[in-house]
């Protein structure tokens, strides 16, 4: 969240990548994980249409219902991959 990012709403962010390059689609959870859904080339594509702005938005929502515990075991079975736990040590 330092720099670089444009909230679209309803836990839905846009943040820019790689020397402006590349953008990708941040969907949060409560402040308490991000998930990078999608990532493109801003060469490629300017934006996203308000049709998938409103699909990562139900997506956000639906990961509202996530436990802990489910969070865990997607990074455990490879379904999801943790990029940072943001623990410093």
């Amino acid at each position: 969240m330092l720099g670089q990012c444009d909230d679209l709403g309803g836990g839905v962010y846009k943040k820019r990548l790689g020397r402006n390059l590349y953008r990708s689609i941040v969907v949060a959870k409560g402040g308490r994980f991000w998930v990078y859904e999608f990532l493109f080339a801003k060469k490629d594509m300017a934006n996203i249409d308000s049709d998938d702005l409103a699909r990562f938005r139900k997506l956000a929502k639906s990961y509202e219902a996530l436990t802990e515990k489910l969070v865990n075991d997607l990074v455990a079975t490879r379904r999801w991959m943790e990029i940072c736990d943001g623990d410093e040590d």
